[in-house]
């Protein structure tokens, strides 16, 4: 029996059930935006908070976040916690409705 490509193989793959998209949620940028800007911090000023408190968030990750890309569960939590919200608060509605 023929070995399909790895690309054929993920294009078999439903896009929710890809490996890639397995843990991750996509937040909701405007809000992410919008609680960074309140508090006068740039995108690379919020990555350096994180660094400051040893949290692991890169500034590619919080551009990601803000463009509507997915992020790790994990990277969701922290960038809540920084904000003092719980990570439900920050997550996109469509990824609460697909969580269901």
């Amino acid at each position: 029996m023929p070995v399909a490509s790895d690309a054929a193989q993920s294009a078999q793959i439903p896009p929710a059930k890809r490996p890639s998209q397995c843990g991750s949620i996509q937040l909701d940028a405007a809000r992410l935006r919008q609680l960074r800007r309140t508090q006068m911090l740039s995108q690379r000023d919020l990555a350096d908070e994180f660094g400051r408190r040893d949290i692991q968030v890169s500034i590619a990750t919080i551009k990601r976040a803000e463009a509507g890309q997915a992020v790790r569960y994990r990277i969701a939590r922290e960038i809540a916690r920084y904000f003092d919200l719980p990570a439900s608060e920050l997550a996109h509605t469509n990824a609460l409705a697909d969580a269901h």
